[in-house]
């Protein structure tokens, strides 16, 4: 994310049609754009669409705590493969088809 931070924080610039500052790894929003309130919320998805627009969408999360957003890498899941057996003999699960066994 530190590679493309100027990236998203021009893009988020645009969307909300403010002054975007980006210092280090944190970007800096101000309250109101032309006389109208910005919103958290209206932040937080409009970044999401940024970093959708970037093509980050399945890499990372966007959370909102208070007054802050933080993107958060999604961890990937790592699935474990177990063998497969064999399926048990008609005899063994049907046992009161074949009584004789």
């Amino acid at each position: 994310m530190k590679k493309v931070g100027k990236e998203i924080a021009e893009s988020l610039g645009r969307r909300l049609k403010t002054e975007v500052e980006l210092k280090g790894k944190i970007i800096l929003v101000p309250d109101t754009s032309d006389g109208t309130k910005i919103g958290v919320k209206d932040v937080k998805m409009q970044l999401k669409h940024v970093l959708h627009h970037l093509s980050f969408s399945d890499e990372y999360r966007v959370l909102l705590e208070e007054h802050r957003i933080k993107i958060i890498r999604i961890a990937e899941k790592v699935r474990r493969t177990e063998p497969k057996g064999t399926a048990p003999a008609a005899a063994e699960s049907l046992p009161y088809f074949f009584p004789g066994r």
